[in-house]
């Protein structure tokens, strides 16, 4: 038995299927490949995998995880290149690597930090932008209500939204750098980000894309400043594991 960790890409084409219907995709493609999957025990077996922080809807990223439990060993390349003969144009594994079996396995329950690029469009002004920025970031609370399935809440976004940066990429386009809170245990959207800033208006076009996923060292307090491990960049750390 063995365990992998895969970091995907999710493009353009697949950007308005639901996180749901992604792990189907996913699924199928490992069934087609011919994965010798590990499957849980009971009446209705299921292939043990899981997944890291879901997308926004209409979001795109390339540091998307996939850890998935195989009965027979592979190479990591090997399993890449299974994979994505199987994958529909939009999605892409972009590395695999193994999870030593020395290790404990790997589960992403760890991952609290989301990094995106929030690219906008059509005649905003960089220096109003910052502006803006600066008010959200030096603001004590930023109370927000939350409903969908649920009962209507106040969810305090502030202590959610580590750093804002502001840069132009173009004439007609600014980006903002968000490093937020994410996770089972609550988090920023980057929609709500967009709101509290009022970049919604004025025919603005506002795309998302996740750079980065984190597993932050220490409590809350302690992480503004402290470690920082990337997932994406998980195996160069661990040397050459995953060649064993």
């Amino acid at each position: 038995m063995a365990q992998f960790i895969c970091r995907y890409q999710k493009g353009e084409r697949v950007r308005w299927i639901s996180h749901l219907d992604l792990k189907r995709t996913l699924e199928r493609a490992m069934r087609r490949a011919g994965l010798p999957l590990e499957l849980t025990k009971g009446h209705n077996p299921r292939p043990k995998l899981s997944f890291g922080p879901p997308l926004p809807l209409g979001a795109t990223g390339d540091a998307e995880l996939l850890a998935l439990h195989l009965a027979e060993p592979l190479e990591p390349e090997g399993l890449k290149q299974l994979l994505n003969r199987q994958l529909p144009s939009g999605l892409e594994v972009l590395e695999a690597w193994r999870v030593p079996v020395h290790q404990k396995r790997e589960t992403f329950g760890q991952v609290d930090v989301a990094e995106y690029k929030i690219m906008v469009s059509n005649g905003l002004n960089e220096e109003e932008l910052g502006n803006r920025v600066s008010g959200l970031m030096e603001s004590e609370t930023l109370p927000v209500r939350r409903g969908g399935g649920r009962p209507e809440r106040e969810v305090d976004l502030r202590p959610l939204i580590i750093s804002l940066a502001v840069s132009r990429t173009g004439p007609h386009e600014i980006e903002l750098q968000a490093r937020l809170r994410t996770g089972s245990h609550g988090g920023a959207r980057p929609q709500e980000v967009v709101d509290l800033l009022d970049l919604n208006d004025d025919g603005r076009v506002v795309r998302y894309h996740r750079t980065g996923l984190y597993a932050s060292a220490g409590p809350p307090t302690q992480r503004r400043g402290g470690v920082w491990r990337r997932w994406t960049r998980a195996r160069r750390s661990r040397g050459k594991d995953s060649e064993s």
